[in-house]
C-alpha cells in the first residue's frame, strides 16, 4: 500500500519518491527546443526514459503520450485520455482552458496539472503598454503616413493623448495585472483593480466596477477564460465607458464581445482598442478588426521575450525535482477556479 498525503490543493497524492523509484517515461512536447536545451534536459533527466516528441507525426505523438507518466508541453487534451499511467502534465502556457477536465474520468491516481502562471507578466505588461502608447501617440496613423510620404502633423496633434493622470481599471489581480499597475502608476495614472481579492483600491463587485466605468480612460482586461468570465465585457458594460476610452484585452478572447466593440468604435462611443487576444485565433481575414483604424492587434505575441524557452526549461526542471522528492509542485492549477 502506498503511503499518501495531501498537497496544497487538497488532492491526496502518493509518496512519489517511493512510487517512482525506477525509470519514468517523460515526454517532452515543447516546440523550439535547441540543441543546448535538449542536452540540458537529457542530462537533468538522466536515468529516465526521455522522448523529444514535438516533431513527431500525430500518430507517433499519440503513441508516445499513451505510455507517458510525465509530459512537458501542450498537446490536444483528448490525446491524454488513453495515458493510463499519466501522473503529471507541466503545460508550457499560462492558459489551461482545454485541460480542466483532465481528471473527469476517474483514475487510480489523479493527474497533477501545472502551468506557467505568472511567467509572462513582464512581457505582456510591456506589450500592453506599447499598444496603449501607440494609440495615444497616433503611431498607426503616423506610420501609415510615413510609408506614403505624407506629412500629417496638424491632423494627428489634436488626437494625441497621454497616460499621465488617466483613470485606469484593470480587470483581474494576477501577476500581469500587478505588473501593469506598477508600470502605469509610474506614469502617474490612477489605477484600480477589479478583483475578488479584498485590498485597498480594489473594485470588489460588478456593481462597483460598473459604477467606475463612466470615468475610466483605460480598461485593461487580464481575466482568464472561465464560465464566469465568458462575455464579461459585453455591450452593456462597454457602453458605460467614456467615448474616448481605450479597451485593452490581454486575457482571453472569450471575455470580450468583439461585435459590440467594433460597433461602438464605429459609432464614436469608444476611443480605441488594443487586442493581444481575439475570440478566434488566427483571426479570420474577414474580421473588421484587421482594418479598423482604432484597433492595434498584437496577434497573441504579448508573452514573447528573449530566453523564453530556457526559462520554461528552468520551471520544468525545478518542478521535476520537486516531483521526484514527492513535494508539492509549483503553479498547480486550481481546477475548480479554472486557472
Amino acid at each position: 500500500m502506498l503511503a499518501s498525503r495531501k498537497n496544497q490543493s487538497g488532492l491526496v497524492l502518493p509518496d512519489l519518491w517511493r512510487f517512482f523509484a525506477g525509470t519514468m517515461n517523460v515526454c517532452l512536447m515543447v516546440s523550439g527546443l535547441g540543441d543546448s536545451q535538449r542536452a540540458r534536459l537529457q542530462t537533468a533527466l538522466r536515468g529516465h526514459a526521455v522522448t523529444f516528441a514535438a516533431q513527431f507525426s500525430e500518430a507517433e505523438k499519440c503513441a508516445t503520450l499513451a505510455t507517458a507518466e510525465v509530459i512537458f508541453g501542450n498537446v490536444p487534451a483528448a490525446w491524454l485520455s488513453p495515458a493510463a499511467n499519466l501522473r503529471w502534465v507541466q503545460l508550457d502556457s499560462a492558459g489551461v482552458d482545454a485541460y480542466l477536465n483532465l481528471n473527469a474520468t476517474p483514475r487510480a491516481t489523479p493527474v497533477l496539472l501545472t502551468n506557467l502562471s505568472g511567467f509572462y507578466d513582464r512581457a505582456v505588461a510591456e506589450a500592453a503598454l506599447a499598444g496603449i502608447l501607440a494609440l495615444h501617440r497616433q503611431l498607426p496613423r503616423l506610420l501609415a503616413a510615413q510609408a506614403a510620404t505624407r506629412w500629417i502633423k496638424t491632423e494627428v496633434e489634436a488626437a494625441i493623448r497621454t497616460i499621465d493622470g488617466s483613470a485606469v481599471v484593470i480587470l483581474g489581480a494576477g501577476a500581469i495585472a500587478r505588473r501593469l499597475e506598477r508600470l502605469l502608476t509610474a506614469f502617474d495614472a490612477r489605477v484600480r483593480c477589479f478583483s475578488r481579492t479584498a485590498r485597498p483600491g480594489t473594485l470588489p463587485t460588478r456593481a462597483a466596477l460598473d459604477a467606475a466605468l463612466p470615468e475610466t480612460d483605460l480598461l485593461i482586461n487580464t481575466l482568464p477564460h472561465t464560465p464566469e468570465t465568458m462575455g464579461f465585457l459585453d455591450r452593456a458594460r462597454l457602453a458605460r465607458l467614456k467615448p474616448d476610452a481605450v479597451v485593452v484585452n490581454l486575457g482571453r478572447g472569450s471575455t470580450l464581445d468583439e461585435v459590440a466593440l467594433v460597433e461602438l468604435l464605429d459609432a464614436g462611443q469608444l476611443g480605441g482598442a488594443v487586442l493581444d487576444v481575439t475570440a478566434i485565433e488566427p483571426l479570420p481575414p474577414a474580421s473588421p478588426l484587421w482594418r479598423h483604424p482604432k484597433v492595434v492587434l498584437t496577434q497573441h505575441t504579448g508573452g514573447r521575450f528573449p530566453g523564453e524557452i530556457d526559462r520554461k526549461v528552468d520551471v520544468f526542471l525545478k518542478n521535476f525535482a520537486r516531483f521526484e522528492r514527492g513535494e508539492p509542485l509549483q503553479h498547480q492549477v486550481a481546477v475548480a477556479r479554472g486557472y
